[in-house]
């Protein structure tokens, strides 16, 4: 028997308990928790429902988690899941809370973990995982016939943005860069768009009035062929 303890909306313990499968009390919650991995080529790792569950199995795009337990942080709980179905110790210290919301009847966290596991490493609990797979964040299918599948997991929609721009960030470092044509750049950060939500790198030239500007992430990262030549469009330089 599975015991989960409940909350209130603002996420504090309100004493009571409830069992797995029992109808969740009016104005009571329970946790759920959710870890997605990032590693340092900015890939996210998603695991593949194992075809033998219930409820929508064989779904590539889906994060590692579950409910908390009853005495359970969601720290704890994290760390159980992901032991659980993947096999191996999440590093907790590389972890942020990217996304909490209350739901109908839980309240919901996503742990965004930066940590690199060879796929190897990893032991898939056989009647929830069928497998897994590092992509990066503009791989993941986000046309609207594409997301049918798991719309009961509307969040994904919600924290792609900020996957995104975490991706980026580990693909394009602070520091000094050097444009194709030759002038020198600093990338102080990146940021989303308040209005597309594309990731967006803020630089400073430095030349002339030495200006602050802003690109998509995307075109910073693209290459472009110069006297036949392929070449990257700003080049990372050691300082």
């Amino acid at each position: 028997m599975e015991l989960w303890d409940l909350y209130d909306a603002d996420g504090r313990l309100t004493g009571e308990s409830m069992c797995r499968g029992e109808k969740t009390p009016e104005g009571r919650y329970h946790r759920v928790v959710e870890a997605l991995f990032l590693n340092s080529r900015g890939e996210i790792l998603l695991q593949k429902r194992a075809l033998r569950k219930k409820l929508y199995p064989n779904i590539l795009w889906y994060p590692t988690g579950g409910a908390v337990l009853a005495g359970e942080t969601i720290q704890q709980a994290c760390v159980r899941e992901v032991q659980e179905e993947l096999g191996f110790v999440p590093d907790m210290e590389n972890a942020r809370l990217l996304h909490h919301k209350v739901e109908q009847t839980f309240i919901r966290d996503v742990f965004l973990i930066r940590q690199d596991v060879p796929m190897e490493s990893m032991h898939f609990q056989p009647e929830e995982v069928d497998g897994a797979l590092w992509l990066l964040p503009e791989d993941i299918p986000c046309e609207p016939g594409e997301w049918e599948a798991f719309s009961f997991m509307p969040h994904l929609r919600e924290i792609l943005p900020f996957l995104k721009l975490e991706s980026m960030r580990r693909r394009i470092p602070c520091g000094l860069y050097r444009h194709y044509k030759g002038n020198m750049y600093r990338a102080e950060g990146l940021c989303l768009h308040s209005e597309t939500l594309e990731p967006m790198v803020i630089y400073q030239a430095l030349y002339g009035t030495k200006e602050m500007w802003v690109r998509p992430a995307a075109m910073w990262n693209e290459t472009v062929t110069v006297h036949g030549k392929t070449v990257h469009r700003f080049e990372k330089i050691a300082e």
